[in-house]
């Protein structure tokens, strides 16, 4: 080959890689939760923290640049934080309505330049048509079904209790939050069962604010104004650790079922949960080979607001994805196979990621 060839060839090299640079795929992504998963401040457990590892794990795999910033549960820091993303005019912005205050913070500033997308909690259909009208650009979301969460939640403390004993049994319910959209839909899973299941009797209820110490102190509070109390059902794991800590304090961990929602490890030291529903902490990585397709063949993969079957009880089927979940973050798949810009993709479901970590 000629120099002269050559030369043409490395020119035409760099200008594509150039071009494929300049539009490589850039998205912010703001966190409600915790930087560091050991932070004193965290009283909530380290699901966001994983669900952002998780995400930059897929993110280098579908090549994206990804930018996480953290809020740290600072509703006032999550509003400057979304100002600042804006600002900054990403590919896509990734929010999560907790407690409502994103929803209610986009109707008041001007959005409509950059493409957002709700990730675990979105506005209700009645926020999203006044986002909407007020020209906020919504262009999709990802949730998992909260509703079946709950459910199945209470199912499972509820098998476990029949297969230990044949007395009755008397639920504490310690919900998440009063506004989230996430803790709702799980608080009307677990009344969904209990309206079907009408022998078990419904004790106590209360928010416990996704939070350890509070499901610690209202697990000491209630279990002995009503020593009946058998099962514990919490919004998430933080909560139910809790409300082992406290039963362990009560020399009562024999006599009382404890689950909660989440897929995490318990705090070092500490016994684990009697039952753990998750698989949600995987949407975020989700999200992102959404918002990868839909970048890359906009026709073919349009964005829409989907919501995923994606929990599943804590088996010995699955603990092997857990432990990743919980330690490499996934770093051992590559998401790139569950792309639709492959001719051979496949579903991004519990199942495919389990065949994936033993590729």
């Amino acid at each position: 080959m000629s120099l002269f060839k050559l030369y043409r060839l490395l020119t035409f090299t760099c200008l594509l890689l150039g071009s494929y640079s300049a539009y490589a795929l850039e998205v912010i992504f703001i966190n409600p939760g915790f930087s560091d998963s050991e932070n004193a401040q965290n009283k909530t457990g380290n699901f966001w923290f994983d669900v952002s590892k998780i995400m930059q794990n897929a993110a280098t795999d579908l090549d994206v640049t990804l930018t996480v910033e953290y809020a740290n549960r600072n509703h006032i820091l999550m509003k400057e934080l979304i100002q600042q993303a804006i600002d900054d005019k990403p590919d896509y912005l990734i929010l999560v309505n907790e407690k409502n205050v994103t929803s209610k913070y986009l109707s008041k500033i001007d959005s409509k330049h950059v493409p957002i997308y709700f990730l675990l909690n979105r506005p209700s259909p009645a926020s999203l048509d006044m986002l909407r009208e007020n020209g906020t650009n919504i262009v999709g979301s990802i949730t998992p079904n909260n509703r079946v969460a709950g459910k199945s939640l209470m199912q499972q403390l509820y098998k476990k209790f029949t297969n230990k004993t044949t007395t009755s049994a008397h639920i504490l319910a310690l919900l998440g939050d009063y506004a989230t959209p996430a803790s709702i839909m799980r608080t009307q899973g677990l009344m969904d069962f209990l309206t079907q299941t009408p022998q078990v009797t419904l004790t106590a209820k209360e928010v416990a604010n996704w939070s350890e110490q509070e499901g610690f102190t209202k697990t000491l509070a209630y279990m002995q104004q009503a020593p009946e109390i058998n099962i514990i059902w919490c919004a998430n794991d933080a909560i139910a650790f809790g409300a082992k800590r406290a039963l362990k304090q009560l020399n009562m961990q024999s006599q009382v079922i404890v689950g909660g929602i989440n897929w995490e490890v318990p705090p070092s030291n500490k016994s684990g949960l009697d039952v753990s529903i998750g698989g949600h902490v995987l949407l975020g990585a989700y999200a992102l080979v959404n918002l990868f397709d839909n970048h890359t063949q906009p026709k073919l993969s349009p964005l829409l607001h989907r919501t995923a079957d994606i929990f599943d009880p804590l088996t010995a089927e699955n603990i092997p994805l857990y432990k990743a979940i919980n330690t490499t973050g996934l770093a051992e798949i590559n998401f790139i196979q569950f792309s639709k810009t492959r001719a051979d993709w496949y579903e991004f479901t519990i199942e495919n990621l389990l065949l994936a970590l033993e590729q």
